[in-house]
């Protein structure tokens, strides 16, 4: 019995033993890599002793033994950088949905520098069309250039923002008025109408103190006159685009001209009158025609009520090509200041006859538009077409009533 028991207690010392020495040495590399690399392991959460060791979902933990070599770069190779963003490698391919402005957005951070790329990748002619497997360089390729591309992803003020002393405030020495534009006003053109006896009376440029061909602002001319001229008097110097013939009598009625500039009289003598050129929308020509200034050039036209019953015919257009105008085209009627036609008037266009056998004979009137006058003469008047419900032509009837009644 007692032999036993001492069979036994020798047996459990030397078992204590041997597992004494195997932890200590299982314990010993553990030991032995914190000591070197303190940093490069990490403590992992001890998993839970009732987890199944067979249990395929178990956490896996692997400790790198001291000594073993690792290859950060090829690990780090197309891997993005602290923060989530993408690497920036040499090139890119192409894939599809890529742009320049996409693809500069991921990888600088602003796809304002795709120019700068573009400009990296000569073989890519339009940079708003590239393709999957195209190669895209991020860096140039001539060594004397620089070779990233620079970032600039935050801006610094390098100078704090300075208090504004009332010395430096601009101030004024009256009242600024602010004014509205008026709903459905239009703004005067370049393109006017000219009757058949204004144009037998205005004045021509001759002749030119300057050794050019084109005239501009500030060049002094000579031009023959056909009445009285003032010093100071300004004249609009004007081209003829196209006769006007009356589509109902067929008789001449005028001209279609375009205003190129101004001229200013500074001298007269029996002969002509020396102009100053000013200003100028085209290069003045010798030979150009000129006449009386019109009072709405480039001014802004507001809607007027009318004073008086007119009635007439759109005469031209200014659009030769077409035979048919619409909303915001010019077209010149027969009535003028004479018949108490006034800047800023609204007149209604009526048509008749059948739009398909064009018979217009016992047909009534329609009305498919209306214009506002931004230009008057004796006779005549220019406006612009503001409502069309279907296409206007010349031959056209207008009317005009008082709005007083």
């Amino acid at each position: 019995m007692s032999m036993v028991k001492r069979n036994s207690a020798f047996g459990a010392k030397q078992t204590i033993a041997a597992c004494t020495f195997l932890a200590a040495f299982a314990l010993a590399p553990v030991a032995s890599a914190q000591d070197d690399e303190p940093d490069e392991v990490q403590a992992e959460p001890e998993a839970d002793s009732s987890d199944d060791e067979g249990d395929s979902g178990g956490s896996t933990v692997t400790r790198r033994e001291a000594g073993d070599n690792v290859d950060f770069g090829a690990a780090a190779e197309g891997a993005k950088p602290a923060g989530g963003e993408p690497a920036l490698n040499e090139t890119h391919a192409v894939q599809s949905g890529d742009t320049l402005w996409d693809l500069c957005g991921k990888y600088l951070n602003s796809p304002w520098y795709w120019p700068k790329i573009w400009s990296y990748n000569p073989q890519i002619s339009n940079a708003h069309w590239i393709f999957p497997g195209n190669e895209l360089r991020f860096y140039p390729s001539d060594e004397s250039l620089p070779t990233n591309v620079e970032v600039s992803r935050q801006m610094a003020m390098e100078d704090e923002p300075q208090a504004i002393s009332s010395d430096d405030l601009v101030q004024t020495s009256g009242v600024i008025e602010v004014g509205k534009v008026a709903a459905g006003s239009f703004v005067g053109q370049h393109i006017g109408f000219v009757s058949v006896k204004q144009h037998e009376i205005a004045g021509q440029i001759v002749n030119s103190a300057r050794e050019a061909q084109l005239l501009s602002d500030f060049d002094r001319a000579y031009v023959k006159l056909k009445s009285a001229a003032k010093k100071g008097e300004p004249y609009a110097v004007y081209r003829t685009l196209k006769p006007i013939e009356h589509p109902i009598t067929g008789e001449p009625y005028g001209y279609v001209v375009e205003i190129i500039g101004g001229v200013s009289v500074v001298d007269t003598s029996p002969t002509v009158a020396t102009v100053m050129v000013r200003p100028t929308y085209q290069p003045v020509e010798r030979g150009d025609f000129v006449g009386p200034w019109p009072t709405t050039l480039g001014k802004r036209v507001e809607p007027t009520p009318s004073t008086a019953n007119v009635k007439g015919y759109i005469v031209e257009t200014l659009e030769a090509a077409l035979n048919h105008v619409g909303e915001h085209h010019m077209v010149f009627i027969d009535r003028g200041r004479t018949h108490g036609v006034q800047v800023g008037n609204e007149v209604t266009v009526y048509h008749r006859g059948d739009g398909y056998t064009e018979e217009y004979e016992g047909l009534p009137n329609e009305p498919v538009g209306r214009l506002m006058i931004i230009d008057v003469q004796e006779e005549t008047a220019t406006a612009i077409v503001v409502r069309s419900f279907r296409e206007l032509s010349v031959g056209d009837k207008i009317e005009m009533s008082s709005s007083s009644g």
